[in-house]
């Protein structure tokens, strides 16, 4: 498949496992130059022009990430907001220390 992404430069959030990681993946196949992105400070090798650690539940946190990005590679064509968090619990069981945690990464980190 031709995504026409050929160099672009692509950052993939919550990409060192799962959909984030297959996303970055499949972005390297098409010829993009992907930048992944998690808490962890190793990134599984999938072709990736570089990795960021980065907490983006944490304020700052994802607008170092893209400064990273720019600052490296000039730009940023194509953002993958992956990241996210789900507590499977009941809804009375939910602490609200978790509430927190779930917003601010799952909403916060995208505003």
């Amino acid at each position: 498949m031709d995504l026409s992404l050929q160099d672009s430069v692509c950052l993939v959030t919550g990409s060192t496992g799962g959909i984030g990681l297959e996303t970055a993946r499949l972005l390297a196949a098409e010829g993009a130059q992907v930048v992944t992105s998690g808490r962890r400070e190793q990134a599984p090798g999938v072709g990736e022009t570089m990795h960021v650690a980065a907490d983006l539940s944490r304020p700052g946190e994802p607008e170092k990430l893209v400064r990273a990005v720019e600052e490296r590679l000039g730009r940023l064509d194509v953002l993958v907001n992956n990241v996210g968090l789900a507590v499977q619990r009941s809804f009375e069981e939910v602490t609200d220390e978790q509430w927190d945690e779930v917003w601010q990464l799952n909403v916060m980190s995208y505003v």
